[in-house]
């Protein structure tokens, strides 16, 4: 997106059909181009976070006035300070997934557990259902210099928490869980 100014867009909005079409022919109104986008719907609210490059000369208020106006969502527009940072390599990236009992904090431990190693969360998923809490992480591991060694301290922090913890290759997952 060489020359663009690069803003970040988030959308909310009680879920409808339209809203995705809404919000990009809003953004190629202004001549802008997607980068990137997430978009998912959280118990009938729907969620989208995106990138997208602007013409010089669209300010990120213009932005957000037109999303808003065109789509009754509420929408936050932010502009992206110097280039886009690039997601670890993918043979850093690992897949953990985290399933034990409902309870409060089980988000907040796992994610303490990441940060205070340094692993960075590059995405989250998470459902409940009966009792059970499922957790999806994609970590970025390239300051870990012992997958072993992390292992070992997954083990232990699942044996005291409660949570069956596996960890595996980005590539791995993938290939063994698409259709």
């Amino acid at each position: 997106m060489t020359g663009k100014q690069i803003m970040v867009i988030s959308v909310m909005d009680r879920d409808r059909p339209g809203i995705v079409a809404e919000v990009t022919e809003g953004i190629s109104a202004l001549g802008g181009n997607l980068a990137d986008l997430r978009e998912s719907v959280l118990c009938g609210y729907f969620t989208m976070i995106l990138l997208a490059g602007f013409p010089p000369g669209v300010e990120a208020g213009q932005v957000e006035k037109a999303l808003a106006e065109g789509t009754a969502s509420r929408v936050s527009v932010k502009n992206v300070d110097g280039a886009l940072a690039e997601v670890g390599n993918s043979e850093h990236v690992y897949v953990l997934s985290a399933v034990g009992r409902d309870r409060i904090g089980l988000v907040a431990q796992v994610s303490r557990f990441c940060s205070d190693r340094g692993i960075n969360i590059l995405d989250l998923a998470s459902h409940v259902e009966d009792d059970q809490y499922t957790m999806m992480l994609q970590l970025d591991l390239s300051g870990i210099e012992s997958i072993d060694e992390l292992n070992a301290a997954l083990a232990a922090f699942g044996g005291q928490s409660g949570l069956n913890l596996v960890l595996q290759h980005n590539d791995i997952f993938r290939a063994t869980n698409e259709i």
